[in-house]
């Protein structure tokens, strides 16, 4: 087997469990440090999920909202977190979110031109009430090429051919226009310094085929034309988070260890200043 990101032989097996699927395998290259799944889901496998994909959040136990209002509501904390982390980025900017669920994200940018491009039939029709310029069911139906800023947030991992996609993205962008997406990080502490087997279990799943660091996101990127502005590792859930997954072995947290683990700052410092966190932040340019 060769890596599906760079072509190397030198892959080897990283976990024998995939969510959902049977016989389903997780593999790392050793050269490009990119972990991926087999087998990938079929492109019919996919169109289906991504048509009915709140149903699916909510088999994996990920949310229990019954709406579209209430999923909203609940993006939008995470939708500040992430600005605060980003917001340099996105300064009276023309922009494109691909992605963009609900429009959480994109309601909070007061100060730019907003559109959104979502799969999702439902989330993007309650997403227009909270953007100013168009909205696009696909990245093939954006008709504009001067987007200052092209993002997303925990999408780019759901990408099959990811240099590709960015060669499609880099064709609507400005000169000097950036991308900044945020993924899952393989170098998130449950695997890499507590290696928790009931969270490789859930979080290898086939809706993303691959997981990415600084490094495998720099070999993408480069051969897509981009040039690296800046990277930061960021931890987004903290102590008690961690100790609910050896206490219960399943996602969902845990209401005591909550109310004792309530402000945990610091460890989420130290697991940013190691780069070992549970998301990773790539902005880049095109060269």
């Amino acid at each position: 087997m060769n890596c599906r990101n760079c072509n190397s032989d030198k892959v080897i097996l990283f976990h024998d469990k995939v969510w959902s699927i049977d016989n389903g395998k997780v593999y790392k290259c050793n050269d490009c440090e990119l972990i991926f799944i087999n087998s990938m889901m079929s492109e019919n496998e996919e169109k289906e999920f991504y048509e009915n994909y709140n149903e699916h959040v909510k088999k994996r136990g990920v949310t229990v909202e019954n709406s579209v209002e209430e999923f909203h509501e609940k993006s939008k904390t995470i939708a500040n977190e992430r600005l605060n982390v980003v917001s340099k980025f996105f300064n009276n900017k023309k922009v494109l979110e691909i992605g963009s669920s609900t429009g959480a994200f994109l309601s909070l940018l007061n100060d730019c031109n907003t559109n959104a491009c979502e799969l999702a039939t439902d989330n993007l029709n309650y997403s227009k009430q909270f953007i100013n310029g168009k909205a696009f069911n696909s990245l093939d139906d954006v008709d504009e090429n001067n987007f200052d800023v092209i993002c997303m947030f925990h999408v780019f991992e759901h990408i099959r051919e990811p240099i590709n996609f960015l060669n499609t993205c880099k064709t609507k962008l400005n000169g000097g226009g950036r991308i900044v997406i945020e993924v899952p990080h393989s170098n998130d502490p449950l695997i890499t310094l507590y290696d928790c087997k009931e969270f490789k279990d859930f979080v290898f799943q086939p809706m993303h085929p691959m997981v990415y660091n600084e490094k495998s996101l720099d070999y993408v990127f480069k051969n897509a034309g981009f040039k690296k502005d800046e990277v930061i590792c960021h931890q987004r859930y903290g102590l008690e988070n961690h100790l609910s997954w050896f206490k219960n072995k399943q996602p969902g947290g845990d209401a005591e260890l909550t109310k004792l683990f309530s402000s945990n700052i610091e460890y989420k410092n130290k697991l940013e200043g190691i780069k070992k966190t549970d998301t990773i932040f790539y902005i880049a340019k095109v060269d």
